[in-house]
């Protein structure tokens, strides 16, 4: 029988087979069957606190095990999960806490100094407050109380369209906006990431991803335990461990986001790079120019997908030559869901040309199974994301002849200058390349007579300074490997980029940075510092 909610999905799993290991942390091993009764034993505690069916908990909480005891805790008794980015500071956590109207919160002895400043600014009670992993202050120590409580559980009714969980946006122009989840939304694209990467009980997948981030819930997680495979969890990405960890793990599969690709291929290289059985990684945003040789040197292979906390997963390679290595292809989309490509009236441009992806639901009764249901109190955004009957990513998109899409850039990162659409991440991906630059950032500066220009921001390798490497050098490159109108005019330096735990670049944090964005850049065309 197919499954209803989460909570089927994970006891089909552990009848299956409780005593194979599932989850790996560290040196632990912890099998179906006690994962199985950390959980209930979770559930019951939750009950006996006063958490029912429909409320909802906040977590903030670094990847490890207790994440998924608490997790799975609350999709056992009907609650809703309420993950906090770990990266949030007290105003952003008190946004969470009162717009989500969380009863209860759970975190360890490193952020609970942040709620509870969190609380004494938006003047928050929280029902109940719990520890994982030591102590702080007043609160409950979750390892300790939950051992107190049954590891039966006498399950409740839920239903495919009850509220799973509520994932906020990283916010990164405005306040985060809360994606009201369903156990549908956790099914669709469970089950439809096992099948299509034909994943099976003896495939292990690792993740570095935080666990308070969608892909992880909805792909590693769940898509492991559709299988009965196992799921091994980092703290977080390590560069220089990270080959090790995979192979200490034993995994099959790995996920990752552009910035990782990009790091490890930076790494000196070393005889063992290739040697071990062939992995497969599922992510997205590799740069393009380092695809090929990256799979190359590690004896990988890269499958690059699309998918959003609102629209959950909607297309992922296969293994296979026409996957168009080293162009931003991610394919086709799933059978669960029709795409177009739209220009700025919603018309459909045709093929080869840049516009604006949309989705839908493949269902013509429910057009939007396995999305979110919307934007929690906020229906004039999921109108407006939903006009015209498809859901607008934002992201910037082509199509080829054979129906793979290729991704561009985020509609908002397209700088249009004299005329011309420049995508930042092309720009960005060249420039990359040299040998000097560890990381850069590309932002659009307004111009009176261009509309826009580019301006590149740049972090340097260790080794490397402004006297070694001087900002002609990176010029001349980017002048070589691009068309003259993508050049950046302005450029500079800085230390470090501002990024979300999941590494994004905060690039509304650039825009705001100062007033006049070319003050402390130099100026290409007038070759010299602005100051």
């Amino acid at each position: 029988m197919e499954p209803r909610n989460i909570k089927n999905v994970l006891e089909r799993a552990v009848d299956r087979n409780p005593d194979k290991v599932y989850l790996l942390y560290g040196n632990q091993q912890i099998t179906y069957g006690q994962m199985s009764n950390f959980i209930n034993q979770t559930a019951n505690m939750f009950l006996d606190l006063g958490i029912r069916k429909g409320d909802r908990v906040a977590l903030m909480l670094p990847n490890c095990p207790e994440f998924i005891y608490l997790w799975f805790g609350l999709v056992k008794i009907g609650a809703s999960m309420v993950p906090v980015n770990t990266f949030f500071r007290e105003r952003e956590t008190a946004y969470i806490l009162q717009h989500s109207e969380a009863r209860a919160m759970v975190a360890t002895p490193d952020y609970w100094p942040i709620v509870q400043k969190a609380m004494e600014t938006g003047n928050i009670q929280l029902g109940r407050r719990l520890c994982v992993g030591g102590s702080w202050g007043d609160t409950l120590p979750y390892e300790k109380i939950r051992t107190q409580f049954d590891s039966e559980f006498t399950g409740i009714d839920l239903k495919f369209d009850d509220e799973a969980a509520i994932l906020y946006t990283s916010g990164t122009t405005g306040n985060p906006k809360g994606c009201l989840e369903s156990h549908g939304y956790y099914l669709v694209a469970g089950n439809r990431y096992s099948s299509h990467l034909s994943l099976t009980a003896n495939d292990r997948v690792i993740t570095p991803l935080p666990l308070f981030h969608m892909n992880p819930q909805i792909l590693s997680t769940m898509g492991t335990l559709f299988v009965g495979g196992s799921l091994a969890l980092v703290d977080r990405f390590h560069s220089r461990s990270w080959w090790q960890e995979v192979r200490a793990k034993e995994a099959t599969h790995f996920h990752y986001l552009g910035v990782m690709p990009a790091v490890l291929m930076g790494t000196p290289e070393q005889a063992d790079d290739g040697e071990h059985p062939h992995w497969i990684g599922i992510g997205a945003g590799v740069p393009k120019t380092i695809h090929r040789p990256f799979e190359e040197r590690f004896n990988v292979t890269l499958l690059e997908v699309f998918g959003m906390t609102e629209t959950g997963l909607n297309f992922c390679c296969l293994p296979q030559p026409e996957r168009n290595v080293g162009t931003a292809c991610f394919c086709k989309p799933f059978m669960e869901y029709e795409a177009k490509v739209v220009d700025d009236n919603d018309n459909e441009v045709p093929f080869e040309t840049i516009g604006e992806l949309v989705l839908r639901g493949s269902d013509p009764a429910n057009r939007q199974r396995g999305f979110m249901f919307g934007y929690y109190k906020d229906p004039q955004a999921t109108a407006k994301a939903w006009q015209n009957g498809w859901f607008h990513t934002g992201d910037v998109v082509r199509r080829d002849t054979e129906g793979r899409y290729y991704f561009v850039d985020r509609k908002k990162d397209i700088v249009r200058r004299s005329g011309e659409n420049i995508s930042a991440s092309e720009v960005e991906g060249t420039i990359h390349l040299h040998p000097a630059v560890m990381d850069v950032a590309v932002i659009p500066v307004s111009d009176p007579i261009r509309e826009q220009e580019v301006k590149a921001y740049i972090v340097l390798k260790e080794g490397y300074s402004q006297q070694s490497m001087p900002v002609q050098e990176l010029i001349r490159w980017a002048e070589e490997h691009l068309a003259y109108f993508k050049v950046p005019r302005y450029w500079e330096f800085c230390e470090s980029l501002p990024v979300t735990q999941t590494g994004k670049i905060l690039k509304q944090m650039l825009k705001l940075s100062k007033e006049d964005l070319t003050v402390g850049s130099f100026d290409r065309q007038r070759c010299q510092w602005i100051s």
